[in-house]
């Protein structure tokens, strides 16, 4: 089993994330059945470089993809723990790195009689098990290699909302392997172990009193149609 690690960036790496990285890869080679390959491009525009690096890694053999943001601290047994849930997308529920300090997962609600949604922030503060969710960043996130040949291209891609905000190659990446028929999961356990690089390691404990504010929609159940959305 090949596992591609994909670390899109700017051009610099985190030193607490290279950290990371080597232990991680070190561990993984002397514990694991498998083979690792590591891919980097730095740019600009994220949804391009996942792009380009998906294809890659795909073109080169690779059954899984691990997708690593420059900026992000995890533990040496990441992709042992991932792998073992044997979902189609599963990753973590990073919390974002600056104030207020928020989940980068969520649930999608959506009234298709009023056509609106509603993005609703996942809490995983001390959490242990796995959760299906809609949407995930993809700071930590493995992918399964069918899921990139059975969702349309292109794969990562930014959508300006209403609202006047973006929404997330990521976000767009997880909606579009839904329709595709596959699921989005969140590891609680692994999350609370995560750290966000930014004025200091963002992580769970920066947030306090989430668990009050951050409830799981009545329906979540129907098709995440990117033509029935609005915002």
């Amino acid at each position: 089993m090949r596992v591609a690690i994909c670390i899109p960036s700017r051009g610099d790496m985190m030193m607490g994330t290279a950290f990371d990285l080597a232990t991680m890869t070190g561990y993984d080679s002397r514990f694991r059945d498998g083979t690792q390959a590591l891919y980097t491009v730095a740019g600009t525009l994220i949804f391009d470089q996942r792009n380009k690096l998906a294809e890659v890694a795909l073109n080169e053999g690779a059954d899984y993809i691990l997708w690593l943001d420059a900026d992000m601290r995890f533990p040496k047994n990441t992709i042992e723990r991932l792998l073992s849930h044997d979902k189609d997308i599963v990753g973590v529920n990073a919390t974002t790195r600056n104030y207020p300090v928020s989940p980068t997962a969520k649930h999608l609600e959506c009234d298709f009689d009023k056509n609106t949604s509603t993005w609703i922030p996942v809490n995983s503060k001390n959490k242990t098990g796995i959760e299906k969710v809609a949407a995930i960043g993809c700071g930590v996130t493995l992918v399964k290699r069918k899921v990139f040949e059975e969702t349309p291209q292109p794969w990562y891609w930014f959508h300006p909302l209403k609202s006047g905000k973006i929404l997330g190659e990521d976000i767009h990446f997880c909606i579009a392997a839904h329709d595709a028929g596959f699921e989005t999961w969140v590891d609680h356990g692994l999350s609370n172990e995560i750290g966000h690089i930014g004025q200091y390691t963002y992580s769970w404990s920066d947030i306090k009193d989430g668990s009050d504010q951050l409830q799981r929609p009545k329906n979540n159940s129907r098709k995440l149609s990117r033509k029935k959305r609005s915002n």
